[in-house]
Formats: C-alpha cells, structure tokens, sequence
C-alpha cells in the first residue's frame, strides 16, 4: 500500500446532531463497529461550529430539535463551502411527505425512521464514508501527481538553466585561452554554432587586414562548409529577412552611432515557408558592443523555433563574445606597439650613432692634421656642424612628439604668407636634394595666399613633407611642391617619382614611429615621427593632410590643406643638381650610404697613408672591388640595395675579396646582428661611433703579410 492509500485509509469523520444525550450513545455505539471517528454534537449551532473545524464523512442530522430544527440546519450547511456537498442523513421518527420532500430540496441524501434498525444505519452510512474515503484518495493522488508534474518542471529548467550556465562558463573559458583576433573569431562563430544555432555568422568592423575592414567567420553546426557572410547578406538575408539584414547593415555602418544600435537588444524574422534553398527558417542578430568594437553575430535556424530563454542565452553569450574580442583587440594592439616600440629605439640607437661617427672621424682628422691647415679644419667643421644639426633635428622631433601627446604645443599665430613658408621649407631641405642629386620643381600657384599660423610649424610641415619625399626618392629623382587656393582652402601638394607606398601600409604612414620597412635593407634613416608631426601640426591649425600612392615603386603625393584668404600664381621655382666630388683613393674600400660618415673616414684613413675608396651602395662596393683588390672593406650593415651581411657574403665568392679583412661599422649593435656578421664571413665587427684607434689598429694588421685575428666585436 503506498503512502497516498495509507492516509485514505485513515479513519473519517462522522456527525452526529441531536439533542438528545441518550440518542447521541445509541448512535455511536451502532456506528462503533465502523472503526470511524463518531463525533455528537447536541444542536445545529454545535453542528455549524463543528463542520468549521474538520471534514465530515457524513452528517446525522434529527430533524426535531429545538431552537433551530435539523431542516433550518441542513440549509445553513450547504451554504458552507466545507459541507456543500457533504451527504445528510436525516433521522426522525415521524415522516411527513411535505417534509421529506423539503428535506431531499435542501440536499438530503436519505431519511431514516426512529428508532433505528442498526444494520439499515451502518450499511448506509458505510457507503458514504467509502464514497468519502474514494473522493479524499482521488484528490490525494491530484495532488500528488501536480506535484510530480512541477517538480518535473522545476527539474527540466533547472537542467537547461544548469545546461546553459555550463556552456556560458564553457564560451568564457574557450575564448579566453587565445588573444590572437582570428582564432576569437573562429571560437565565436564555433561555440554558437554548436549551441544556439545550425549556422552562425560573426563579423567585427575595423579588424579586417585593410583598414576599415571586417574581420569575419562563419561556421555550420553539421561542420559542413558555410557560406561566408558577405554571399549571405547579399542574397539569403536581403531577400528573406530584410529587416535581420537592416539590422546588419546598420550595425557595420561607419555613419551609425552605437548609441542608435545600443537601444536595440536583437532582431528576430522568420521567413515564410521555403524561401530559402538552405532551408533557414529564422534567422537572429545580436550586436557585438564594447568600448572599441562593434560587430554582430547572425545565428540561423533550420526549425524556426527560437524560445526567450534561448534569447536571452545568446544576448549573454554576445555579451561575454563582445569582451573577448576587445580584449584580443587591445591585446593585439599592445604587442603592436611593443614591436614598433623595440623597432623605434633600435632604430632612434642607428640614428643617434650615424652622425656620431663622421663627428669622431672629423675629430681625429683635425687631430691628425698639420698645424695651420686650415682646409682640413673647415672640412672637419663642416662635417660636425651637419650632423650635430642632423642630431639636433632628431631631439627637436622626439621633443615635438612629447609636446604634442602631453598638448603642450604653443602656436605663435599670425597671418603669414604661404610663399614665406614655402621659401622657408624649400631652403631648410634644399641640402637633401643637392647631396641626392635631386630635382625639385616648385608651382606656387597660390604666391599670395595668406594663412593664419605660426611660419615656423608650418614651414616644419612643409619641410617636413620635402625631406621625406627626398629620403625615398632615389638618387637624381624628381620631386614637386604646388600650392593652389580655391573656396577659401590653400591646399600645398608634395609628390616624388620615388619608392611609392604599399596599399596595406597606406592607413598607417600617419602613425607614430611606423615604418614601411623595418628590415637592415633600409638604410634611409628617420625614426618614423616626421609625418606624425606633419599631421598633428597640421590638425593644430584647423587644416587636414592626406597621403595617395599607387602602389609600390610609382611614387607618393602628400597634400595639406589649410584656411587661407587670397590667391594668386607666381613662377615656377627649379632647385639645383649638385653632385659631390671627393679625392680618389685605392686599397681601402668604405661602403657606407651616409655620405658624411663615408666621406670623413675616407678623409681620416688617406691622412694615415691609406689609399682609399667609397662606395654607397652594395653594387657600387661590388664593381669597385674588382678594380681595385681591397685589403680591407670597412662596410656599413644598412644598404639602399642590400644589407651588409648580403654583401659581404657577395665579397667572399669574389676573388679580389677572397682574403680581405671584412670590418663591419654599423649604428645596430645587438647581439644578434654580430652573430649574423659572423655568420657571413665578416672579421670584425664595431658599433658607431666606434674608437678609431681600434679601427685603425685593426686595418694595420691588414697588410699582407699579416692575418686577421678572426670575428672580433668592439663598442
């Protein structure tokens, strides 16, 4: 017997009503034999109060009793929610058919006559406390089973409750082992995939490998191929789903505010039945939204169910796929700029050490040199002048930098002429284009321009924009400088035939201490600040700069646009080619593209007795050792055409360098470039600006007669 039966099988409650104390004994002893509880009340005041406290099997009910009589408490019994259906038997020892038929109006079950046949009682009360015990059962098991029911309930949204906190903590985990971009992505469009959707789309706007770009990825639940998502919004979602693809459009448009996307948590549609050939039936989307990014993942179902709960597990997973991917946004652009960071001081150390060598060969030459021999101390002057500016130059850059990040920059402003700054300019760069070699062309279309701004900063712009045309422009190129005025805006144009700019490194050429060229091949110098300066400075007087190139090799256009008030021409302006000449010399071959670190060792080496040649590239340096048998080839690591390594390994095939001593003297001084030397055959190795008596030292022990001592390294 289970525990449901067991209580019905409790014994019931029966009434008893009558006034008289010995009926009240004669009925309980006959109802004993029922095993029930008997409870006998002597009036129907007692009967009413009785019914409020417990449920009643059945009630005995005399009909003549004083005060209120059996019939008057019947009715009130059935006005008791309790008792309206509990079954009254009336005992009384007249029965009159008026008052029988009164009796069955107010809900009696059956009359019985007094006195009572003991048998005709109990069998009759028997079936309905039996009735009573099979009702108290049937409504146990109710309840029982509606309790079963709700904890089912309870357990099934526990169990998807559980099911998708296990797979919110599981999308956490996954997306947080990786900080690389792509792989977030992947695991994005994966982790929906496989829990919320049969085909899942994600797409962040600005991480693609172009510049305003979108990083994108779409996975199938069955692991089929799925289409990418550009195919998918053109065709699937414009056409079954216009309102998903709004949604879309609107989240990856540049133009749309986030807080306009903000206000809408996801979009939901379900297209009519087979309008897709992949068989989606509804299509979701859920913004991507941080601080940085802003992106959308697209989940598509093959059912076309889509219930709140699922709803909401998406928002959340979006949420937490949101996060994950700004953080390997930012930490991508951490180790970014750590690289270009690493970059810049290695190169800001070349930089630095360039001008510092030509400075210590002048030194040693005005040492060297006869008392009174006043060319040689004007040569040597000239030498330290320019590359102490060249050095000054680069503290000023890094200074402006400094000021600019901390907005500490103070314009002297003032209305000045646009031909005053480009005099300017083209006079602080005119002594590249002479050392290059280099044609400048200058059409001054606005001569009479006036801008309001401070002449110095501007003709830093403009200077600044020249040098940089100049330093990737190749020997006897050709660069020009225009300036127009049209509606108020004086526009100045900068353009070479020269390197060009790659289209992946267009966006960045703006960017602090970014290169185009990181490698030893760019012995072109800079620290990657100038056309940083160029835009800020420029952005500080109400104006803008933009940068076009075709690609690599077909030049670069640089045009800065400022407020300005008139406008005439004036003619053209044409620089001048200078070539330099220098003493011819034999034995020693210096290759070195920094004409002034070349040009004073070779002056310090010919006042020592060496015989002496320069070379500023690495073909340059390969046709001169054939003609003249180096014993010594004292070669810088950074080369317009090649590195150092490149060409010293080119020196050894050769037979006129087979057995030369190979002396590196380079501005990089890491480990690793020393180890590269080694590797490539060179004998020593001497960071500038290196101790010339070891240089010299060093090339004495190059004579024939005499072998190297093997890789040596000195700093």
């Amino acid at each position: 017997m289970g525990p449901v039966s067991a209580i019905a099988q409790q014994p019931v409650n029966i009434l008893v009503v009558d006034d008289l104390p010995a009926q009240q004994v004669v009925m309980r002893t006959i109802l004993e034999e029922l095993g029930e509880n008997v409870i006998g009340v002597c009036s129907g005041r007692d009967a009413l109060k009785a019914v409020l406290e417990r449920d009643f099997a059945v009630i005995l009910l005399d009909v003549n009793m004083p005060g209120m009589d059996g019939l008057e408490t019947a009715s009130l019994l059935r006005t008791y929610r309790r008792t309206a259906s509990t079954p009254i038997i009336f005992v009384t020892a007249y029965v009159d058919d008026h008052e029988m038929k009164h009796g069955y109006s107010l809900g009696a079950v059956d009359y019985i006559s007094a006195p009572v046949v003991p048998e005709i009682l109990r069998s009759k009360v028997r079936v309905f406390v039996e009735m009573h015990r099979m009702h108290r059962e049937l409504l146990l098991r109710a309840a029982e089973r509606e309790a079963f029911v709700r904890a089912e309930a309870d357990r099934a949204v526990a169990v998807r409750a559980r099911q998708r906190a296990d797979f919110l903590a599981n999308a956490s985990h996954v997306l947080t082992r990786s900080l690389e971009v792509d792989m977030t992505l992947q695991r994005i469009v994966e982790l929906a995939s496989a829990g919320m959707a049969d085909i899942a789309f994600v797409a962040a706007r600005g991480i693609g490998d172009a510049a305003g770009g979108f990083g994108t990825r779409s996975a199938r639940r069955d692991q089929q191929p799925a289409p990418d998502l550009a195919s998918f919004c053109a065709g699937t979602l414009a056409n079954a789903f216009p309102e998903v693809d709004c949604f879309v459009q609107r989240l990856l448009n540049e133009e749309t505010a986030d807080g306009e996307i903000a206000a809408i948590e996801f979009v939901t549609q379900r297209a009519p039945e087979g309008a897709t050939a992949e068989g989606i039936t509804r299509v979701s989307a859920f913004p991507l939204l941080t601080g940085r990014q802003r992106g959308v993942i697209v989940l598509c179902s093959f059912d076309g169910a889509f219930p709140v709960e699922q709803a909401t597990l998406a928002q959340e997973f979006a949420g937490r796929a949101a996060i994950a991917l700004e953080n390997a946004v930012l930490f991508s652009t951490i180790i970014e700029g750590d690289r270009r960071k690493n970059e810049f001081l290695a190169m800001l150390a070349h930089e630095l050490r360039n001008p510092l060598a030509p400075i210590a060969n002048a030194v040693a030459v005005m040492g060297s040199a006869k008392e009174g021999d006043r060319d040689v101390l004007r040569w040597a002057c000239e030498i330290i002048g320019t590359q102490v500016e060249h050095m000054v130059r680069i503290v000023e850059d890094l200074l402006d930098v400094s000021r600019i990040a901390r907005g500490t920059v103070a314009l002297r402003t003032a209305p000045v002429s646009l031909s005053v700054v480009i005099g300017r300019a083209v006079e602080t760069s005119r002594p590249h284009f002479i050392r290059r070699s280099q044609t400048l062309v200058c059409d001054e279309g606005a001569v009479d321009t006036v801008v309001e701004g401070d002449v110095v900063r501007l003709a830093q712009i403009v200077s600044n924009l020249l040098n940089n045309a100049s330093k990737f422009t190749p020997q006897g190129g050709h660069i020009s400088l225009s300036t127009r005025f049209v509606d108020g805006v004086a526009s100045i144009t900068v353009a070479d035939d020269g390197l060009g700019i790659d289209a992946a490194f267009l966006p960045h050429v703006f960017d602090l201490f970014a290169q185009a060229d990181a490698s030893l091949h760019r012995s072109l110098g800079g620290l990657g600040i100038g056309l940083t300066l160029v835009r800020h400075l420029t952005q500080l007087h109400g104006g803008s700069v933009e940068c076009h190139s075709s690609g690599l090799g077909k030049g670069a256009e640089f045009v800065v646009r400022l407020p300005g008030t008139t406008a005439e021409r004036t003619s053209p302006a044409l620089a001048p080619v200078v070539h330099l000449n220098r003493t011819l010399a034999t034995r020693v071959l210096v290759v070195d593209d920094l004409v002034a670190s070349a040009e004073s060792l070779e002056a310090l080496l010919t006042i020592h007795g060496y015989v002496v040649k320069c070379a500023y590239d690495g073909k340059s340096a390969l046709r001169l050792a054939e003609s003249m048998t180096p014993d010594v080839v004292v070669l810088d690591i950074g080369l317009p055409d090649m590195t150092g390594y490149e060409l010293a390994r080119s020196l050894r095939e050769t037979r006129a360098c087979a057995q030369s001593m190979l002396i590196a003297l380079s501005g990089y001084g890491h480990d690793e470039h020393i180890r590269r030397a080694m590797d490539a055959g060179i004998d020593h190795y001497l960071v500038k600006p290196a101790d010339l008596s070891v240089l010299l030292n060093l090339i004495t022990t190059a004579s024939p007669e005499v072998d190297g001592d093997g890789m040596a390294a000195a700093k």
